[in-house]
């Protein structure tokens, strides 16, 4: 099967295969992400490969490492006893002569859901330490990649490790999210015929992740497929979000009750009121924050212009969103067909994903503004302290480093969306009122981001430019 995009991931990866050292390799991103795939795409064969256990015991991980063990040529028929045993047989069979080497004669070793091996009180880390302290800083032909869906583990167990991994990764590859063009790479390369306002959607529900997007039947529509995968009886992710929290988190109920409470604010929790409502301690919310920022489901922010400038926590996973609003028990609805009939849930749940969207896509928005080469900081901003004016919302704003502040009105609708006279005195009150709260002195252009264009005469003279669907799909 082809391999969509990815390509310089994969060429860092063929890169280490040529290198004249030993290389340790660590591979990380959201799980359903494809980064497997990545790495059996990119080699073919393995000197060694085995895959963690999800929820296994110690005594069930070293059980099944040893089966693979004697795959790949070990005599010795038991489960290893410890890691250290374990490392210690792996050795063996990594130093044999019959050992498969690459092309370029390196022995390639792939440890695949890494965390899920590390459990609780074992010493699978010291001796996996103690192994690539012998072998592979000694060795020069060795390829070792270490990968994971736990991200939050494998950023604090790994790459920002200060024990048993300090230092030791040479090469760390965050696995992204398809943009909007690579899914439409994606399905054109699987010969759908699908229009982009159907690929968006898809996007939209699903995220950019090939995993799902593989499992599409090209002879069904978008709704079928949505209704085959999530809603049927039997569908094969009615319980994905469960699982994904279970293999990319602790079990711990403080994520589910964070995720619950952002994915019904548009413009995300101010962190202390969201602190607030959960009753968790410092610490224990700290962290879980944090490792929702590490999984990519949820960002931080500073409120700028704000007193104190406080930190907002939003929801920026589109899967998690979608499930929030359909799929969880108190909101499960039955079918794709009834979640369309909604039409407020829907319009509610499609104007949030849509904005998300964007900001997942904001290089193409960026591109499309032609200031590409311009750093810029990218936020929401609501007035939340004007007792006169408490509901003004912009959905976007693009605050650039060559002193020009984008003010951005997003619309996803069925048609143009029409700007009359009345809308346009919306926006620029708007963008009076972000001008008086903020004191900014950059100047404000005000753009209108519209899946579908616009209508009507009355922004010709106000709005500086208009960026529609086929924009976010361009690059």
């Amino acid at each position: 099967m082809k391999i969509i995009s990815r390509k310089e991931e994969k060429k860092e990866l063929e890169y280490s295969e040529k290198s004249k050292k030993s290389e340790l390799i660590c591979i990380y991103g959201r799980r359903r992400v494809g980064k497997t795939f990545l790495v059996e795409q990119t080699f073919r064969e393995f000197a060694f490969r085995a895959v963690g256990l999800e929820k296994g015991t110690t005594k069930q991980q070293l059980k099944a490492f040893g089966q693979r063990l004697i795959e790949y040529g070990d005599d010795i028929k038991r489960a290893p006893g410890n890691w250290f045993e374990a490392f210690s047989r792996l050795d063996k069979i990594l130093s044999s002569d019959s050992v498969r080497r690459s092309l370029n004669g390196k022995r390639i070793v792939f440890l695949d859901e890494f965390p899920w091996f590390a459990t609780k009180r074992s010493d699978f880390l010291v001796a996996f330490e103690d192994f690539w302290n012998r072998r592979g800083t000694i060795d020069g032909d060795y390829v070792f990649i270490i990968c994971g869906s736990a991200t939050s583990w494998i950023i604090k167990n790994v790459i920002k490790d200060t024990g048993n991994m300090f230092q030791r990764v040479t090469k760390k590859i965050c696995i992204e999210p398809f943009t909007l063009a690579e899914t439409e790479l994606f399905f054109k390369d699987r010969e759908f015929d699908w229009p982009r306002e159907q690929i968006a959607q898809c996007q939209m529900i699903f995220g950019g992740l090939p995993f799902f997007f593989d499992l599409m039947n090209t002879s069904q529509s978008l709704v079928q497929n949505v209704n085959r995968l999530l809603f049927d009886k039997d569908a094969l992710f009615r319980d994905e979000t469960k699982k994904l929290l279970e293999a990319t988190l602790s079990e711990s109920p403080i994520y589910e009750q964070i995720l619950s409470k952002l994915a019904l604010a548009k413009y995300g929790i101010k962190k202390a009121k969201l602190q607030e409502e959960i009753g968790a301690a410092n610490g224990t919310f700290s962290r879980a924050v944090q490792d929702l920022i590490d999984c990519g489901y949820v960002i931080e922010y500073k409120k700028k212009y704000e007193e104190y400038n406080p930190l907002y926590v939003q929801l920026v996973d589109p899967f998690l969103l979608f499930h929030y609003h359909y799929l969880s028990k108190e909101k499960r609805i039955e079918s794709f067909a009834e979640f369309i009939s909604d039409i407020g849930r829907y319009d509610n749940w499609r104007g949030q994903a849509f904005e998300i969207l964007c900001f997942n896509n904001i290089d193409r928005i960026k591109s499309a503004l032609g200031i590409s080469g311009v750093k810029t900081e990218c936020y929401p901003w609501y007035n939340s302290e004007d007792k006169e004016n408490p509901h003004v919302q912009i959905d976007m704003v693009i605050e650039r480093a060559d002193r020009i502040t984008n003010i951005c009105e997003m619309k996803y609708t069925n048609n143009p969306f029409a700007v009359d006279a009345s809308y346009e005195q919306l926006l620029l009150k708007k963008r009076d009122i972000y001008k008086k709260k903020t004191g900014t002195d950059h100047a404000l252009k005000l753009i209108m981001i519209s899946a579908k264009g616009l209508s009507g005469t009355a922004h010709t003279s106000y709005i500086s430019d208009v960026i529609t669907l086929d924009d976010l799909f361009e690059g």
